[in-house]
């Protein structure tokens, strides 16, 4: 303990005397410490640490699969039918997300909630997650139950200021009343962050055999004991066939699949996640060579003290400890500075990382990520002291006074070098990363979206579940009086009517329905085609910019209920259905049911007749491949409320006059999501933005550590050859001679390094592919940009070291030596 105390206090004593050398260590260190730190926190809180529950692997989530093989939503009657019929379940509840409901209080504005409905088992199968009251019990799903409701705890905070005696009380959601049994615990947000979870109460036409056709809703279940994932799959599976026979009409070709629950809440975050990872773990890598490199630098300095010491009988072992020692100090403190670091950059992961990153909430710098902390530095301080405590050991005194006598060793001259070689490499590795991402990134919001963003202003009304809006004809009285009233503001110049819009987060009406065309054979069925529905009021296509391709847009007249039903096709579903045909004029039938919506006097339509083509429009995200969609009369198909605006008026100047038409209209009507159309496509792309910044930043710390290493080995070896190029000088040599003479080798050093850094960004840029929209991971002018910008960057390096080697004084140079 003695020993190594007084290693401890020698260690410090020479890391205090050269300042300059100390703090740039322990910055480059701290760095790479503090992102490494931060990455894992977000790996392992996301990908290795299990769910917050009881037993949570045996949880699994259960969902159906289309035609394809391609999840899906599933119904409830099929879900009922795997609950039932496989023999691997101890528990299981439906999920319904994204439920919207208005919450109404005398004398306030009415507010919508998001809200989810749930099986009465869903809160004690994953371990009750209560922070006061309880949650649903057996029978609350029934519908001669009492209505009660859970709240989420921001709900709780924000509408109720955390006051515990909500408990028990009505509240009116939708204008009926639920009774409040239970707070969820904070951060507990499954599904979609709800603001409320309601019982799973089924209405007529969600069950029964003719609902086997609507995919809206998933479930989740508790394995018994005995029973694996791989043998539930086996067993709904084998349920989902039978279903297939014995309802053709629906269930043709329809499957069901089953996974790990954590495994579908991480879901394709996985892989970028272990990509960023292994992005930082480059970047630590890069920072342990550049110490390296300063302590070998450092160490050869010391070369008459070393030998000295030896040979007063120091050993060989008793030296590599005390470089060790100092390495592993210098490395302490970087961890301590990394975790301060990391602490920060968690926080701004939380603040940027979009609200799709799962289990963002319980990000934090926990107990396991300082263990990771102390792991990484105990390993740098390893890896960064060896390579010099091993020169030092191994080194033969004699010689080491020779080639001190003439400049650095030339052992530690290849070290240096094979260091910077492999800066060099990793560096480019990454900036073929970020750069394929920045160009992926750069293609994805330029994409033509099919519309004109620019003057949009967005919103939805929240009609869903309001008794007043059952039938379609007080839809569409609120609908056009609203739209009316916009239309009137100033500054607006058309609004539009639809069930749902370009890059809705929240779709109130989403569907997809089979449809054939009349006068041709019916597909058999699991085959037939498919397109996605879009009510649309004539003044939609104006407002939003759309392009007609052929024909016309729908007008006025194609709204009235006497009118003959048409429809506008986007050219998706031509090219898809109609492929060297003209679509105008045919006739197509739809599959849909609108019964339930129909009041007395409502005609249903499910036919259209085509009258025209529009450009396909991107309505969940920039980067899907467009699908089959029709444009069918608002009026005929009053499902959804969204408002499409457009104005020259900035949103901040409109908000405020939009809420007052609708509250007079109707009051108790809450309007959400609320945006220009700019910040909703800003959030559709919040994904792929942050995965860019944060291996940007990556890159960008790379570049910086790569610049300074070739630098830092190009100044020191000037240093050394101060007496050579002063002969060189006085021998006739100019200053453009000896300029070439440094810089070669340092261009030859980072060419060297980036051949092999762009062999491995060939093979290991596939990591990223999956991240990439419209850029090949081979793409050549990334790695042209990057080769340009690191050649740049290693010419600036190598130039300033050469620039002073060319202004060296022979007589200065000789006397000094």
């Amino acid at each position: 303990m003695d020993i190594l105390l007084r290693d401890l206090r020698y260690a410090a004593r020479k890391l205090a005397g050269t300042p300059g050398f100390t703090l740039t260590a322990l910055l480059t260190l701290a760095v790479a410490i503090g992102a490494t730190t931060a990455m894992f926190s977000i790996v392992d809180r996301v990908l290795l640490q299990p769910l917050p529950y009881p037993r949570p692997e045996r949880l699994v989530f259960v969902e159906s699969t289309d035609p394809t093989g391609h999840p899906m939503p599933a119904s409830r009657m099929d879900l009922a039918d795997y609950e039932k019929r496989s023999h691997d379940f101890s528990a299981s509840a439906v999920v319904d997300a994204g439920e919207s409901m208005g919450f109404t209080r005398p004398g306030v504005p009415a507010v919508r909630l998001s809200a989810a409905r749930v099986g009465a088992s869903f809160f004690s199968m994953l371990g009750e997650p209560i922070l006061h009251g309880r949650g649903f019990v057996t029978g609350e799903d029934e519908k001669s139950a009492p209505m009660v409701a859970v709240l989420s705890s921001l709900a709780w905070q924000r509408y109720f200021g955390g006051d515990r005696s909500v408990i028990g009380r009505t509240i009116t959601l939708d204008g009926s009343a639920y009774e409040v049994v239970g707070i969820a615990a904070p951060g507990f947000t499954y599904p979609r962050s709800p603001d409320v979870w309601i019982p799973a109460r089924w209405k007529d036409y969600e069950i029964g055999d003719n609902a086997r056709g609507m995919h809206s809703i998933v479930g989740i279940g508790r394995l018994r004991e005995g029973a694996t994932v791989e043998s539930a799959r086996r067993d709904v599976q084998t349920v989902a066939a039978q279903l297939s026979r014995d309802f053709p009409k629906h269930d043709a070709k329809v499957g069901a699949y089953l996974q790990p629950f954590q495994e579908y809440l991480v879901g394709d975050v996985r892989h970028a996640l272990w990509a960023m990872f292994g992005a930082v773990a480059f970047v630590l890598l890069i920072a342990v060579a550049n110490i390296a490199n300063l302590f070998l630098v450092r160490a050869e300095a010391r070369d008459a003290e070393i030998a000295v010491r030896t040979a007063l009988g120091a050993s060989r072992r008793r030296l590599v400890r005390q470089l060790l020692t100092e390495s592993l100090l210098l490395a302490a403190l970087g961890a301590v500075l990394g975790a301060l670091l990391s602490s920060w950059v968690v926080d701004a992961v939380r603040a940027l990382a979009p609200n799709t990153l799962p289990r963002l909430t319980e990000l934090t710098l926990d107990a396991r990520a300082l263990v990771f902390t102390v792991a990484i530095a105990i390993g740098s301080g390893l890896l960064f002291g060896l390579v010099p405590a091993l020169h030092a050991g191994a080194a033969d005194i004699a010689q080491m006074l020779r080639e001190r006598s003439r400049g650095a060793t030339r052992s530690g001259a290849r070290i240096r070098n094979l260091l910077i070689v492999t800066e060099m490499a990793l560096a480019v590795v990454l900036l073929v990363g970020a750069g394929l991402l920045i160009r992926s990134f750069e293609r994805l919001v330029h994409v033509d979206t099919g519309f004109r963003p620019e003057q949009l202003v967005v919103f939805d009304a929240a009609l869903s579940g309001n008794k007043k809006y059952e039938y379609d004809g007080p839809v569409i009285r609120f609908a056009e009086d609203v739209q009316q009233r916009l239309a009137a503001m100033p500054g607006v110049q058309s609004v539009g009517i639809a069930g749902n819009r370009p890059m809705d987060p929240d779709p109130t009406f989403q569907a997809s329905t089979s449809f054939s065309v009349d006068g041709e054979p019916k597909p058999e069925k699991g085959s037939e085609a498919e397109s996605r529905l879009i009510p649309a009021s004539p003044s939609l296509f104006h407002a939003l910019g759309m392009q007609l391709i052929r024909g016309r847009v729908l007008d006025d007249n194609d709204n009235r209920s006497s009118a003959a039903p048409v429809i506008v096709i986007n050219e998706e579903l031509a090219r898809k259905y109609f492929p060297g045909r003209d679509p105008i004029g045919k006739h197509l039938t739809f599959g849909i049911s609108h019964d339930t919506a129909a009041g007395p006097g409502d005609t249903l339509r499910t036919r259209g007749e085509i009258v025209g083509i529009v450009k396909d429009l991107k309505m969940g995200s920039l980067s899907e491949h467009p699908e089959a969609a029709t444009f069918i009369p608002y009026n005929l198909l009053p499902l959804g409320t969204t408002f499409v605006i457009r104005t020259t008026n900035p949103l901040p100047v409109l908000a405020r006059a939009i809420r007052s038409e609708v509250r007079a209209v109707d009051p108790n009507v809450p309007l959400y999501e609320l945006a220009t159309m700019d910040d909703a496509m800003s959030e559709s792309v919040a994904q792929p933005r942050f995965y860019t910044l944060l291996l940007g930043a990556f890159a960008a710390v790379a570049l910086l550590l790569a610049t300074l290493g070739v630098y830092g080995v190009i100044a020191y070896a000037v240093s050394q050859r101060t007496r050579e190029f002063g002969i060189r000088i006085a021998l006739g040599a100019t200053a453009a001679t000896v300029s070439r003479v440094v810089l070669r080798r340092g261009i030859i050093l980072a060419a060297t390094g980036m051949l092999l850094g762009i062999a491995g960004a060939l093979a290991m840029t596939g990591a990223i592919r999956s991240l990439l929209f419209d850029v090949p991971a081979t793409d050549p002018i990334t790695f042209l940009a990057v080769v340009v910008v690191l050649s740049g960057a290693a010419v600036v390096a190598s130039w300033l070291p050469a620039r002073r080697a060319a202004r060296v004084d022979p007589v200065i140079a000789m006397r000094a030596e």
